[in-house]
């Protein structure tokens, strides 16, 4: 027999292993999810840094992905909502809750759990994402018009009928053509161009592999694309140096333009790679990129 005093001495350790591995479980549970290259690009950066990539990130994601929207409630009332709605995997639902802990906003899983979607709806989430675009300002013409056309609302309580708000609403893409036209002449990689590109690639980046008949990789081939707006498209050619490469489009039945690249070669996979080491993706595209790489 054991010692009563040894023996609650192995009971009360036992316990306070147990105890501290459920308070960090709780506390960590984001750095124990954390893919290996995304944990090392963390710990090299201090929080002001890392607050600073995530909000790029975020404006680049929210560009591909994200919707900015104004609600009618009555005569007086409006409401702003902010959101991104991504395939309920684990590394999105991981990459929203990381915007959750730096940006703000909250997480649902929702349409028959689906999808994960982050909101921004209240007045201080809304506050902070404001300011956030205001540091790191859209680049495409398209979430510039719902911005711009969600400022003229909040914290409004002008008197606007319901028949006048779907009037404004349906207007507030009729600036978008001549923003397009302009952009397409001027425009010019921003200082914050790097973090953006990857939240940007988060959402509309695609990595292909083609297969020969004896299962060899015939291309292999990174891809991007966007509606109207080329000057992104031109932009992302310039970041990489592949001026040279064909931007292509189609146009679909309701007459909106297409654009895309394809992106391809050792050369370029290098680039690529050298990219994602200083500005990594965070969500479920930084899986399939490193999937891609792996099967070169």
């Amino acid at each position: 027999m054991y010692p009563l005093g040894l023996l609650t001495y192995c009971f009360l350790f036992i316990s306070y292993l147990y105890l501290l591995y459920s308070y960090n479980t709780k506390e960590n549970d984001l750095v124990l999810r954390t893919p290996i290259n995304i944990n090392k690009f963390i710990s090299e950066k201090n929080e002001t840094e890392l607050t600073d990539y995530i909000e790029q990130f975020f404006v680049g994601l929210l560009e591909g992905d994200g919707t900015i929207t104004v609600d009618f409630i009555n005569n007086r009332s409006k409401r702003v909502r902010i959101f991104i709605a991504l395939k309920n995997l684990e590394d999105n639902r991981f990459m929203l809750d990381f915007i959750v802990k730096y940006i703000g906003g909250r997480v649902a899983i929702e349409r028959k759990n689906e999808y994960v979607t982050w909101y921004a709806t209240n007045k201080t989430d809304l506050a902070k994402v404001f300011a956030i675009l205001a540091r790191y300002p859209l680049l495409s013409t398209r979430k510039q018009c719902q911005l711009n056309f969600a400022k003229n609302f909040i914290n409004s309580t002008k008197d606007i009928s319901k028949e006048e708000f779907i009037r404004l609403r349906n207007e507030k893409y009729k600036n978008q053509e001549a923003m397009l036209d302009l952009y397409d002449k001027n425009f010019v990689l921003t200082s914050y161009f790097p973090g953006w590109l990857s939240g940007f690639i988060e959402s509309e980046g695609h990595f292909k592999l083609v297969k020969a008949a004896n299962n060899s990789i015939k291309s292999s081939q990174f891809i991007i694309g966007q509606n109207n707006e080329k000057h992104l498209l031109k932009a992302i050619l310039t970041y990489f140096n592949q001026e040279d490469k064909k931007i292509s489009f189609t146009l679909n039945k309701e007459g909106v333009t297409y654009y895309k690249i394809h992106l391809y070669g050792e050369d370029f996979r290098g680039l690529l790679a050298s990219h994602f080491n200083s500005y990594p993706l965070l969500g479920d595209k930084n899986t399939k990129y490193i999937e891609w790489v792996n099967k070169h």
